[in-house]
């Protein structure tokens, strides 16, 4: 005859290991990926209003002079939330002057960018877990 304080600390044993399977395979890994996206050259339509310059705004065509140089990005949230870090450089000898998204992608700038040539911007993580989010951050040259 078994031991049955035996059998049960072996089935308890074996429903915790179980269970602790059962919670690493819930966890995810947050996926991001980077794209280049067209730049927007003069004559075609803008995607959004640019803040601080009043030439870009959405629907309109883009006046001559202005760049609008893209990078898509795509994330789908795991456990962690996680966004992009994204370095543009505007073309020749044009100056950044804003910056602009199209798609629901949120960023930032940590630094004064206004008339450089170059800046890094970081994006926010997506909202819902599972869920792939994605759009266009757009870098405003001049």
């Amino acid at each position: 005859m078994r031991n049955p304080t035996k059998l049960i600390a072996a089935i308890a044993a074996g429903a915790a290991l179980a269970a602790g399977g059962v919670s690493i395979a819930a966890d995810t890994a947050t996926q991001i990926s980077v794209q280049p996206a067209a730049t927007l050259m003069p004559g075609q339509n803008s995607p959004f209003d640019a803040a601080g310059v009043k030439a870009i705004r959405r629907g309109q065509p883009i006046p001559a002079g202005y760049r609008l140089v893209g990078q898509k990005v795509t994330t789908t949230r795991g456990t962690a939330n996680a966004g992009a870090s994204l370095f543009f450089r505007c073309p020749g000898d044009k100056r950044l002057k804003t910056f602009g998204d199209s798609g629901g992608i949120g960023f930032a700038i940590d630094r004064a960018y206004v008339d450089h040539r170059q800046a890094w911007v970081r994006t926010h993580g997506a909202r819902k877990k599972g869920v792939a989010e994605s759009g266009i951050v757009y870098a405003v040259c001049k």
